[in-house]
């Protein structure tokens, strides 16, 4: 297919989607719309995801092997500095307390003591009022009684 009909009938391209076959060149010096100068150049790399069981898995294969780190870094596909980091990951996790059944424990008796305490606290309160009711009513009891004995 020659470069006029290509431009002039750009529905009769090859299809971009398959890639070409290796060795296969194309009839213009051109590298066409959309494509590449050089068919050779690689993808842009995708950001790897590793496991932490992964992580962890090779950093006990390098600390029970130490003097083939650079095998096993060679053959896992790995750089010295993910080691270094997955070291730091590592060291963190060991270090962080989890709570314990003890410390779950105790953070629920010491929330169901404050729920008791608030539940109390309330109690009281309507309490307080009721007394305060009942002063106020023997209060004016006993002016109406004072009244009544003084109009008899």
């Amino acid at each position: 297919m020659s470069i006029l009909t290509q431009e002039a009938t750009p529905w009769l391209a090859e299809d971009r989607s398959v890639p070409a076959l290796a060795g296969a060149r194309r009839e213009s010096g051109s590298p066409g719309v959309g494509r590449a100068a050089e068919p050779e150049v690689a993808p842009v790399a995708k950001r790897r995801y590793h496991s932490t069981k992964y992580k962890l898995r090779v950093l006990a294969e390098i600390d029970a092997n130490s003097g083939k780190a650079g095998v096993i870094l060679r053959r896992e596909g790995l750089y010295s500095s993910c080691l270094s980091k997955w070291r730091k990951e590592r060291d963190e996790m060991n270090t962080k307390k989890s709570p314990t059944s003890a410390n779950k424990q105790m953070h629920n008796e010491l929330a169901k003591k404050d729920r008791e305490i608030k539940r109390l606290e309330l109690k009281l309160q309507k309490a307080e009022g009721i007394i305060e009711l009942q002063k106020k009513t023997s209060e004016m009891l006993n002016l109406m009684s004072k009244k009544a004995d003084e109009e008899s």
